[in-house]
């Protein structure tokens, strides 16, 4: 089942690469609480996460109201969790939102792990790129494009700081609503990327 599942989700992304490749990646906005999105997609990954050995915690400052594309945002959280646990097994993976400003809306998902290179942060959110051995990781290096190709069609931006060997910092910030009608070409990106 878990091979099943596993597959299912590289097909899944490979079509996701091929509607963005087209233009054709849309959005159904509505209003979600991002704060109670999160949690709920933290839930599902309680299990992973205790058999990674790493505690997952969850912060919000209350409800974090908005016009987003819930299926999207969700597979955004998703791909970042699911990160976060492959690269920072056996360490502690914090996700946290915060609405507190007018203009943006964040999440914020924090590993321990084994962090990444200065020199590979500029390309991590690349089609098919990757910062690691994919002997040692697996993956099509697929997971993070798609985050910020969703983010920039959602008018954001993703962000990500890090430090070889001390983990990963990865920033989402979202305008408060999305218009289903406004068009993003697939060339068209928003990206900032930074490392301190």
């Amino acid at each position: 089942v878990r091979q099943v599942k596993r597959l299912s989700g590289l097909v899944e992304e490979l079509l996701d690469v091929s509607r963005i490749a087209r233009g054709r990646l849309t959005l159904e906005p509505e209003e979600i609480d991002l704060a109670a999105l999160v949690e709920e997609v933290a839930s599902r990954f309680r299990d992973l996460a205790a058999q990674a050995r790493s505690k997952l915690v969850v912060r919000s400052q209350g409800r974090v109201s908005g016009f987003w594309d819930r299926l999207r945002l969700e597979q955004v959280v998703t791909n970042l969790l699911a990160n976060a646990l492959k690269f920072g097994a056996g360490e502690p993976i914090e996700i946290s939102t915060d609405g507190g400003r007018p203009d943006r809306a964040r999440i914020v998902v924090k590993d321990h792990g084994i962090g990444i290179a200065p020199d590979d942060l500029n390309r991590i959110f690349g089609r098919f790129e990757r910062a690691v051995s994919t002997r040692s990781y697996g993956g099509l290096g697929l997971g993070l494009y798609i985050v910020q190709q969703i983010v920039a069609r959602h008018g954001g931006t993703v962000s990500a700081q890090s430090q070889a060997g001390k983990g990963t910092v990865f920033t989402v910030d979202l305008p408060p609503e999305v218009h289903a009608e406004r068009e993003l070409p697939a060339s068209s990106v928003t990206l900032d990327i930074g490392s301190e």
